[in-house]
């Protein structure tokens, strides 16, 4: 059932069944093996169409948002114990942060917290959130949301953005597109008013958006316009400093999350406090 709630919950958030797969690293006829499954065991419809996608069915809505709790609870029985030392959490990082500065700051943190492992994982914010809700995970690193129904939420550090000149020259030509992060993402919904507030201008200029920061770097470098990107990533990727012009006043909160229950226990918070201090003294030391 486990399974089935999984493909369930992945076609809720993505909305195609060929999406769901992608995410859940599955064939499609295996999410639709595991969603015909579960139909079978509940003994009600799960999904009905809604044009070319699926919609979960009200049924399928209240079975989803009852056994969310009940399967991140059950999966979090195997999981860390409520001590601070042996302890071993499953952590997901964003795949921005995981491309940067977060494998090295959680090797930094485990250094300070040498009694507590780590199982470190990668995917996209929207994923590494109803990972963590599901008990996939344990613990996730991505941009903060609004709010996260199910989760708690710790403020890591505040990332500064950064605008990298087109072809990494020396002076910024404003005449050129801005690429940036597609809208759909945590950090773009971020850093969008605060831009709109201090940095009005660039607004004004053709927005490129694009699916991963990855991609932002090498169209800039390439020189399709300039880039916006987080300033882990830029030092990360070695980008000469000539190129980066900092953006006062703009900046993607990233956090931890939890589900409450994993979040009282002692040795999380020694994990989350050694990731604070890690990730706060790496960009202490970036902006040097």
């Amino acid at each position: 059932m486990l399974d089935g709630i999984d493909a369930l919950v992945a076609l809720a958030t993505f909305g195609t069944v060929s999406e769901a797969a992608t995410r859940l690293r599955l064939t499609q006829s295996a999410v639709s093996k595991r969603l015909a499954a579960l139909a079978n065991e509940v003994g009600f419809r799960l999904v009905e169409p809604d044009g070319r996608r699926l919609r979960l069915t009200p049924r399928a809505v209240d079975l989803v948002e009852r056994a969310r709790p009940l399967v991140a609870e059950l999966r979090g029985l195997s999981r860390a114990t409520g001590t601070a030392g042996g302890a071993s959490f499953s952590l997901a990082l964003a795949d921005s942060i995981a491309s940067s500065w977060g494998p090295s700051v959680a090797r930094r943190a485990l250094r300070e917290a040498r009694e507590i492992e780590v199982d470190l994982h990668a995917h996209r914010s929207v994923l590494v959130v109803e990972s963590v809700r599901l008990g996939r995970y344990d613990v996730g690193m991505c941009a903060e949301l609004p709010s996260v129904k199910d989760l708690v939420g710790r403020a890591l550090v505040d990332e500064p953005m950064v605008l990298v000149s087109s072809a990494l020259a020396a002076t910024l030509d404003r005449a050129l597109p801005l690429i940036t992060i597609e809208p759909t993402s945590a950090t773009w919904r971020a850093i969008h008013p605060q831009l709109r507030q201090r940095h009005e201008r660039l607004l004004s200029t053709p927005l490129v958006f694009v699916e991963s920061f990855g991609a932002v770097v090498q169209m800039t470098r390439a020189g399709f316009g300039n880039g916006l990107v987080p300033l882990g990533l830029a030092r990360e990727v070695r980008l000469p400093r000539r190129s980066l012009r900092p953006l006062g006043g703009v900046s993607r909160r990233v956090s931890l999350l939890s589900r409450k229950s994993t979040s009282q226990q002692p040795a999380f918070v020694a994990l989350a406090d050694a990731l604070a201090h890690a990730a706060q003294q790496h960009f202490v030391e970036a902006l040097a």
